[in-house]
């Protein structure tokens, strides 16, 4: 189902299986250290990256799009561990995530979305939709508003 929507707003192939990974990582970390603080959502977001644009020569250059996915839990801790690749068998999840998301990620303190609304946060990512595929996806789509989209990195 992921990829299948990914693939529906332009990302690349492999992207795709480093999106699925992400994902898998991010359900995992909500698995482990929210699993009785429900509800558990994965959200995806098509947007435009604040302040990046694509170089051209138009006079209103287009905005560079980008897919957010973010994983909800109704867990509102969202302290971050240290990073480490030699840590043991464990503690790698966020790092394979800002690896993979090229720094593109971050937490957000907010509400659930689907059904009553619960407190908790979203850990997200972002991953780029080729210009190519962008000039595709129709332009009347809303963007998300501050209110829907996760923020630009960091915890906010």
């Amino acid at each position: 189902m992921l990829a299948e929507a990914l693939t529906t707003f332009g990302v690349d192939r492999g992207m795709v299986g480093d999106a699925q990974l992400m994902v898998s990582e991010l359900v995992t970390n909500a698995h482990q250290h929210a699993a009785e603080f429900g509800p558990h959502e994965l959200w995806l977001y098509l947007g435009e990256r604040s302040g990046a644009r694509i170089a051209t020569t138009m006079a209103s250059p287009p905005a560079v799009r980008e897919v957010r996915c973010a994983v909800f839990d109704g867990h509102a801790d969202a302290r971050l561990p240290g990073y480490s690749w030699t840590s043991g068998d464990c503690g790698r999840g966020l790092s394979i995530v800002r690896e993979l998301s090229e720094g593109r990620w971050g937490v957000l303190h907010t509400l659930s979305r689907l059904g009553p609304q619960v407190p908790g946060k979203a850990v997200w990512f972002a991953v780029p939709v080729p210009a190519a595929a962008a000039t595709f996806l129709s332009p009347s789509s809303p963007a998300p508003t501050s209110d829907d989209a996760p923020p630009e990195p960091g915890v906010a």
